[in-house]
């Protein structure tokens, strides 16, 4: 049986048709959830995450598949209308203030429709603290890992849009995908295992393997190979959808880089001219007690179609990269021209 709040976060879009879910499992910082499906068709409806507080509400966050964004906040105690206006006034950081008319869609829950470009959306994706007042009460929130859950929703819903259970299916336990695997296709491995090598020689670092089949790196799937060298560690992956935009591709990896770091986070992307050439640049920083990993990635054009996106990741401040961006950048894109 699910969860009341994963119930609730699957009801977020305010349908009357109770969607199932989660299937594709993640979580950002405090926050937990995946792709819910309509329960009575099996397609895909949307993603959505929540978080639970002291004060007996829990947040919820969604995004549907037409990229429509809704917060919730639930509370087993409410016994609310279903279809009333409940007034609301949110402050980010106390300085931002919003007054909105929410909705009670369930007898314990609100939504908030946040506008794509709404004030709503930066406050949230920017602040570390929402007072919300409603109800007659006044609650207080931390708001962990908002600038890098967002992006994962978006992942979430650009990786599942295809998604389809047999109504009634019951979701995955903890651990599982979620999702069919996709087949694999031994072109695209034995490609990203030429690349991977063709980028260790000319990178030149020292002490360089490349891991595949068993000694891969679990999740990396059938369109990737990982390398290991002395003070460094990275994956070759080939993107081979020719629909997908380089961006996407970066908001991606950045996103399951933040869902993989336990502490502090951070993130960005630049672009970069190497050899006259347009490189897409990524970047990120986890701290966590007293380790720091760094990591850089590169999303470069594939001749047949897609991208192919080349990471290197090291320990510590991220000196190495300093030291030799030039030739990681230089042996990616010499390795697919």
């Amino acid at each position: 049986m699910m969860r009341p709040t994963l119930i609730l976060a699957g009801v977020l879009l305010a349908s009357p048709v109770l969607a199932a879910g989660p299937y594709a499992k993640f979580s950002v910082g405090n926050w937990a959830g995946g792709a819910f499906t309509n329960n009575q068709t099996g397609d895909f409806s949307h993603c959505a995450v929540s978080a639970s507080y002291k004060s007996g509400v829990t947040m919820h966050a969604s995004l549907n598949g037409s990229y429509g964004w809704n917060l919730g906040f639930s509370n087993r105690a409410w016994g609310l209308k279903p279809g009333t206006d409940v007034p609301m006034e949110m402050v980010f950081d106390r300085n931002d203030i919003v007054r909105i008319n929410a909705k009670a869609v369930q007898p314990q829950l609100v939504v908030v429709t946040m506008p794509a470009n709404s004030n709503i959306v930066r406050a949230f994706r920017g602040a570390e603290f929402l007072e919300a007042n409603m109800l007659g009460a006044r609650y207080t929130f931390r708001l962990t890992a908002t600038a890098e859950l967002m992006p994962a929703l978006l992942d979430c819903v650009k990786t599942n849009a295809n998604l389809k259970v047999a109504p009634g299916t019951p979701a995955p336990a903890q651990g599982g995908s979620g999702t069919t695997a996709a087949t694999a296709d031994p072109a695209i491995q034995l490609e990203a295992v030429t690349l991977a090598t063709n980028f260790l020689l000319k990178a030149q670092l020292p002490e360089p393997k490349v891991l595949s089949g068993p000694e891969a790196p679990s999740g990396i799937g059938s369109n990737g190979a990982g390398w290991q060298a002395k003070g460094a560690t990275g994956l070759v992956r080939v993107l081979a959808n020719p629909n997908q935009k380089d961006v996407d591709v970066a908001a991606a990896v950045s996103a399951a880089d933040a869902r993989g770091c336990q502490g502090r986070f951070a993130s960005g992307r630049t672009t970069d001219t190497v050899e006259g050439a347009s490189v897409l640049r990524g970047f990120s920083s986890c701290e966590n007690g007293g380790d720091a990993r760094y990591s850089e990635f590169y999303v470069l054009p594939r001749k047949q179609g897609g991208f192919v996106m080349f990471s290197v990741v090291t320990t510590g401040d991220g000196l190495l990269h300093q030291q030799r961006r030039a030739d990681f950048q230089r042996a990616a894109l010499t390795s697919v021209q």
